[in-house]
Formats: C-alpha cells, sequence, structure tokens
C-alpha cells in the first residue's frame, strides 16, 4: 500500500494535534468543512492546504468561510512559492509557510484560540 505524501502528512499532524488535546475532524476537499458545519459541529479553526483535491482551493474555502463564518480562523499553509503569501489577508496570522513542524501548527492555534478568549473576556 502506498500513501500519497498529503494523506501522511494530513495524518501526521491530525495525530500529533489530538495527541496535544484538540479535538481534530479530518477532510479531503473544502466541501467537507461545509458538511461539517452544515452537520451543527462547532468548528473554531480550520487548517488547510492551499491545494486542495476537488473544485474549491485553499484560497477559495478561506474566502468562504470568512463570509458565511467569520467566527471561524482559517490557517492556510503552502509550500508552493508565493502562494503562501498570497493568503496573507485571509489568515488571522498570516500563513503558515512549509516546511513546519507540528508543533508550529499547535503554535498557532494556541494563539488563535487564546486571541479568541482574550478578545470574549473584553467588556
Amino acid at each position: 500500500m502506498v500513501i500519497e505524501p498529503e494523506v501522511l502528512i494530513r495524518m501526521i499532524i491530525a495525530e500529533f494535534l489530538r495527541d496535544c488535546g484538540f479535538k481534530v475532524i479530518e477532510g479531503v476537499v473544502a466541501e467537507d468543512v461545509t458538511t461539517v458545519i452544515d452537520s451543527g459541529a462547532h468548528l473554531d479553526i480550520v487548517f488547510s492546504e492551499v491545494r486542495l483535491a476537488g473544485k474549491t482551493d485553499g484560497f477559495a474555502l478561506a474566502k468562504q468561510l470568512r463570509k458565511s463564518h467569520p467566527e471561524i480562523d482559517v490557517i492556510l499553509t503552502s509550500g508552493i512559492a508565493g502562494a503562501a503569501e498570497k493568503s496573507t489577508d485571509l489568515c488571522a496570522e498570516g500563513p503558515l509557510k512549509k516546511p513546519y513542524e507540528p508543533s508550529d501548527v499547535a503554535s498557532r492555534i494556541h494563539l488563535l484560540l487564546e486571541r479568541r478568549r482574550s478578545a470574549a473576556k473584553k467588556p
């Protein structure tokens, strides 16, 4: 059995984040995010590669989420030169450039969640 590199990376990151105590819902295509949201699940953050299988790429997914669910933070990543920079205005903290360590993803998630908690405490 051969596992595609993108699938292997997703599996490694998802398992690491679970080990960090995060609830992780994995998807393969952008439409999976819509399905999860439509099912009533609560999402705090969507972490996505810019290049995705399917009809919708990470840029379009982030734009869609900003419009329909602005409460959901988006972290985009890419190894394609220049692609991550194009996502700067779509991500609260800018893109996460490849190569990254799993701990970089966890740190970004912690930062976004802490920012949200701090904003909720303000009168």
